[in-house]
């Protein structure tokens, strides 16, 4: 046999070989897979937000804190920085004794979509007397539209201390 023979058989041979290996193949059809399923976005912390507020306060004694609040966040990534307003009424001994008023701004890091830490500084009117405060929080997304959070602020005036906030929140996000 000549060497151009010998080449040309064995060509054949690994050609037909080949072809039975992708014969043996089975044919898949891709068309009847579901959808690829994507997790919902976590909870988008911009936009204004209304809420009520509930407080141990210690300036002087002790008292319980009630009212409402108000405020914005803006969202950057991880980030998230915001205003917001607080009025309350001070209760002793099941009366008013006076109340408690607050502006402050925040800042926050997002642990998770859904739950923020954050500091808060700011002032405002204790009972008439004019404080600053700082503190710090966490907040929880529920649902998207509602968030439970805690507190913590110290307050403090030209003369030292005033007194401890200890806050729980409820906020309704209007997204």
């Amino acid at each position: 046999m000549t060497l151009m023979k010998k080449i040309s058989i064995a060509t054949l041979a690994g050609v037909a070989m080949t072809a039975g290996a992708y014969a043996a193949d089975p044919v898949v059809n891709y068309a009847n897979d579901p959808a690829p399923t994507y997790a919902a976005p976590g909870f988008d912390w911009n936009g204004f937000y209304v809420g009520l507020n509930n407080a141990y306060v210690n300036s002087g004694g002790a008292e319980w804190a009630v009212g409402g609040l108000a405020g914005i966040n803006i969202q950057d990534g991880f980030l998230v920085y915001g205003a917001e307003l607080e009025a309350n009424a001070l209760i002793s001994g099941g009366a008013i004794t006076g109340g408690l008023y607050e502006a402050t701004a925040r800042a926050g890091y997002l642990v998770s979509d859904d739950v923020l830490l954050y500091g808060v500084g700011g002032g405002g009117f204790d009972n008439g007397t004019g404080v600053a405060l700082v503190g710090g929080g966490m907040e929880f997304a529920v649902t998207q539209e509602l968030t439970l959070g805690a507190e913590y602020n110290y307050l403090f005036n030209s003369g030292g201390t005033v007194g401890h906030e200890i806050d729980g929140k409820v906020r309704w996000y209007f997204n």
